[in-house]
């Protein structure tokens, strides 16, 4: 049986955006899913509830994580309160729920979906509108079965009852049906809401939450958008070069949320901080388009676009595609070549001799990525790449004009000469048995449609992900050595948890849970230093933010790591603290408070590849060389623009520790 959060998410999937709910409120979705879970405990009979009170019937948990965790708190508490209340307070919870819930419908087969990426229904639903529940059974799609009740005089069943109360409620029917549709059934939806006093009062309690009077009241308009102050020509150019998540927490601090900002040739709306961040997931696909901000990148490789400028439904079936060559799982398949690959590659750093890190990970990072994504090395064209990757990031962010310059003109010669070879070996070779790899599903893809992935398009297609992989895993990946390096406490618990790591009979994919003390390493660097710290987008519908009205039209900068270096959701946020990601502090799950690879639909792809490939990298490392510690006032230089990558940063190898062996097991 599906639970009624899930039949909500159901109900509420653009398929064409492979969005949740576009165009409605959070707060709706929120208390929508709040009262699907009230309404669940009343069908389990853990809860009664009436128009004044809602009454604790059963305190026993139910083993599932979408009810048990309201139960308790209804179980706990000292005194009697009515739905309102309660619905209030489990709304306080509504990501929670959603991300249980998701959970729960990938798990059954019935959602296909990458974090925080475009959701779609599996085939196999897709094409019968039914979903697997249990023992072999099905039940027809969600919104077939809405639709079919709103516009017919069909007996309803009592779950669906409870479905339509809490859609009419929270607005979800504006959002699926448009205005005569409405009007066609409003009788309908209210014969059908009355026929259940659960349903009934769930549903004036929601609306009686939505009312406006109820809502905090909206801040007066200024009259124009606060202007951060910055130099003659430059504008604010040199201060965001310097650091640009630090130079935007400081606006926010003294503007705003809202602010415009200047550089050389060029204005943005800035749009800062988890508010922002929650908007860009939230409404970005109504509001946003990709493509004038990001157009050189794709023109000065003589493609007519790439998933960084697509929108609507090109690019949720590209990112489908590309999502799976860069999912964890692919990391996870390969964990024992990725190891293999570190350790031949950190064979080759010198003992006893300073060496800079982020061109070692860069090489490192590069064999890597060739192996899960084409097969093919790209041995002797990393520093091409690294170098077509930052002129094109220039030529697209401030500098049209720089690709003309010789050394970019030679970096991207280079790199169509890389695709001509990786293409050529992946015709001789033929796709990967077993899992496809990222070129595979791109070449299926352009055999499926040829439009969508014409053969101008391949060479960058090609490259893209060796690029990506050289620019932010292997900054990524300087960046947690040089944390580790300043605190050796850390990087003793590190060496000894890759050494149990390696000495387990497991094979490394299926050991990574056990790689804790890394993982949470990986997500504090993240914090510290995100991937991706901003977007820039191109308002396409006007909308209202903050009190300001931002126009059709306009650039748009969404400073989406602003929230990791605020105090009120990361205390202390210049230490380096891995224990903020533990269950009992948890602060990265603070909504929109923590995303490191950026927000909505165009999130980096690589968020779940990347730090499992690095977790196995670090370990592979700690487990192979003794590293000499840095001193702990060591400041790092870190360029951060056009990404953030680290300057002159050093290692020193004190020598090859005995215990490691070749042990990949």
């Amino acid at each position: 049986m599906l639970r009624y959060a899930e039949e909500i998410l159901l109900l509420v999937l653009d398929e064409g955006r492979g969005e949740l709910a576009p165009g409605m409120p959070e707060r709706s979705l929120d208390l929508a899913l709040a009262g699907a879970v009230l309404m669940d405990l009343a069908l389990e009979d853990r809860i009664d509830t009436d128009f004044e009170r809602l009454m604790l019937v059963d305190a026993t948990p139910l083993g599932e994580d979408i009810l048990d965790s309201t139960l308790a708190e209804i179980a706990g508490a000292e005194q009697e309160h009515d739905t309102g209340y309660w619905l209030e307070r489990t709304a306080g919870r509504g990501d929670r729920i959603r991300e249980a819930a998701l959970a729960r419908l990938t798990d059954r087969g019935i959602l296909s979906s990458e974090t925080d990426g475009p959701l779609s229904l599996v085939p196999s639903v897709s094409r019968s509108r039914r979903y697997p529940v249990a023992d072999g059974q099905w039940v027809e799609e969600t919104r077939l079965r809405i639709m079919r009740l709103l516009f017919s005089d069909d007996i309803p069943d009592p779950r669906d009852i409870g479905i339509v109360a809490l859609a009419d409620a929270c607005g979800v029917f504006r959002t699926i049906l448009e205005p005569e549709e409405r009007a066609q059934v409003r009788d309908r939806i209210e014969l059908l809401r009355n026929l259940d006093l659960i349903a009934r009062t769930m549903g004036q309690a929601i609306k009686e939450l939505e009312k406006p009077g109820e809502l905090p009241a909206k801040p007066a308009r200024p009259k124009e958008i606060p202007v951060a102050p910055g130099l003659p020509l430059l504008g604010n150019g040199l201060a965001m070069s310097r650091g640009l998540v630090t130079f935007l927490i400081r606006q926010y601090r003294e503007l705003g949320p809202i602010f415009r900002i200047r550089a050389p040739g060029r204005g943005f709306i800035c749009m800062v901080g988890p508010d922002a961040t929650n908007f860009l997931t939230t409404h970005g696909g109504t509001v946003f388009r990709s493509l004038e901000p990001m157009a050189n990148f794709h023109n000065q490789m003589g493609a007519s676009r790439s998933i960084l400028t697509m929108d609507g439904v090109d690019h949720v079936t590209m990112r489908k595609v590309q999502a799976k060559g860069y999912s964890a799982s692919v990391a996870k398949d390969s964990g024992a070549e990725i190891v293999d690959i570190a350790r031949t590659e950190i064979a080759k750093w010198p003992v006893g001799k300073s060496f800079e890190a982020l061109p070692a990970f860069q090489n490192l990072i590069a064999e890597q990525m060739g192996h899960m994504m084409t097969g093919q090395s790209p041995r002797g064209y990393t520093s091409d790449l690294t170098t077509l990757l930052g002129g094109l990031l220039l030529s697209s962010a401030v500098f049209p004009h720089i690709m003309k310059f010789p050394r970019f003109r030679r970096a991207r010669e280079r790199a169509f000469e890389l695709a001509e070879k990786v293409l050529a070996h992946k015709e001789r070779s033929g796709p990967r048995e077993g899992n496809p790899d990222f070129l595979d599903l791109m070449l299926e893809l352009r055999s499926i449609d040829p439009q969508l992935v014409p053969e101008t398009n391949l060479p960058l297609n090609v490259v893209a992900p060796y690029m990506v992989g050289l620019d932010t895993t292997a900054s990524t990946c300087s960046f947690m050595l040089y944390n580790v390096l300043k605190h050796p406490d850390l990087m003793e618990r590190m060496t000894a948890e890759a050494d149990a790591f390696f000495e387990q009979d497991l094979k490394p994919g299926e050991g990574l849970r056990r790689l804790d003390v890394s993982r949470r390493a990986v997500m504090e660097t993240l914090r510290l230093h995100p991937v991706s710290p901003a977007v820039l987008r191109t308002v396409s519908n006007s909308f209202e933010f903050a009190g300001h009205t931002v126009p059709a039209g306009r650039l748009v900068m969404i400073g989406t790591a602003v929230g990791h270096g605020l105090e009120e959701y990361f205390p202390r946020p210049e230490r380096f603290d891995i224990d903020r990601y533990t269950q009992d502090r948890g602060e990265h799950r603070q909504r929109g408070a923590y995303a490191p690879f950026g927000a909505g639909s165009h999130r980096c792809l690589g968020s779940g590849l990347v730090p499992v490939q690095i977790g196995l990298t670090m370990a592979t490392i700690l487990r192979e060389l003794a590293l000499q510690p840095l001193d702990p006032q060591d400041v790092l230089r870190v360029r951060s623009f056009p990404t953030m990558q680290p300057v002159g940063f050093k290692v020193r190898i004190h020598g090859r520790r005995s215990s490691a062996g070749s042990d990949t097991n």
